[in-house]
């Protein structure tokens, strides 16, 4: 997949926090996952899509956002292997999810093929 031909609408001023993030092999695979967030009642507005140059700003954006965090190690790491996926022309899945859906949300992603799959929590991190 060439990466500079893509682009994706994702709100460069959103930060990973308070988000559902996995790495997904491209657009069909993105849209299944899509498709089944939507079933779990997740807003469409709340799912985006991260891969081509654009997808690659935000990480580098979300880079610097995280650096500035006390526990900030974890996230940089993320965002980093993050970052290498979506320069080797993977997609990746952002959702907003509600912390009582998370669960359910990441085991939907992991059913669909979805990988790396974690939630930046407010305060917490979580690997599924």
């Amino acid at each position: 997949m060439d990466t500079v031909k893509q682009s994706s609408g994702i709100n460069l001023q959103k930060t990973p926090y308070g988000r559902l993030i996995g790495i997904v092999e491209g657009r069909d695979q993105f849209r299944a996952v899509f498709e089944g967030l939507r079933r779990l009642g997740i807003r469409d507005i709340d799912i985006d899509v991260l891969d081509g140059v654009t997808g690659i700003e935000s990480l580098e954006h979300d880079k610097q956002a995280v650096s500035h965090c006390f526990f900030g190690d974890m996230e940089k790491e993320m965002v980093r292997r993050y970052l290498t996926a979506v320069r080797s022309g993977h997609s990746l899945f952002a959702a907003a999810v509600e912390p009582r859906s998370v669960e359910v949300a990441a085991e939907t992603a992991k059913a669909l093929g979805a990988t790396e799959i974690i939630h930046f929590g407010e305060w917490v991190i979580t690997n599924y």
